[in-house]
């Protein structure tokens, strides 16, 4: 078939260049899929720092007085935890208490709280572990 001065064929691509391109596009394909895949497992299983080896739970607490909060707080990782702020209510503490594996310390906190509203009491560790509870005024948990 002739377009003006061009001879135009209606074969494209030879079988076996086509053949050829098309292993060469999933080859290229899964080389960035394992590329991606290492990187992320990479970083998954890596050591992770002490932020994964922290973990916090609250056993308990005592905020029977509206005005003090005692937190009971048990340390069930693999590493010791240094406190660093309580917050609560948008209002902040320094504390420097540690807690050692497997060991609960009690944790006062001056705040005061309306009786019956619950808040949420975010512990901040030194290597920037954050654990979050909620606690509610004027009550014992």
């Amino acid at each position: 078939m002739k377009i003006g001065k061009f001879k135009v064929s209606k074969k494209a691509v030879s079988p076996v260049i086509a053949t050829l391109l098309m292993i060469a596009v999933a080859v290229a394909a899964a080389v960035i899929v394992y590329v991606w895949s290492a990187g992320l497992l990479g970083t998954l299983m890596g050591g992770g720092g002490a932020q994964v080896k922290e973990q916090l739970i609250l056993e308990a607490y005592d905020w029977s007085d509206s005005a003090n909060l005692k937190l009971y707080l048990r340390n069930v990782g693999s590493t010791s935890v240094t406190l660093a702020y309580v917050y609560i209510g948008g209002s902040q503490f320094a504390k420097t208490d540690t807690i050692a594996i497997k060991t609960s310390v009690g944790v006062p906190v001056t705040y005061t709280g309306s009786p019956g509203t619950a808040y949420t009491v975010k512990v901040v560790t030194s290597t920037g572990g954050v654990f979050s509870f909620s606690c509610i005024a004027g009550s014992s948990g």
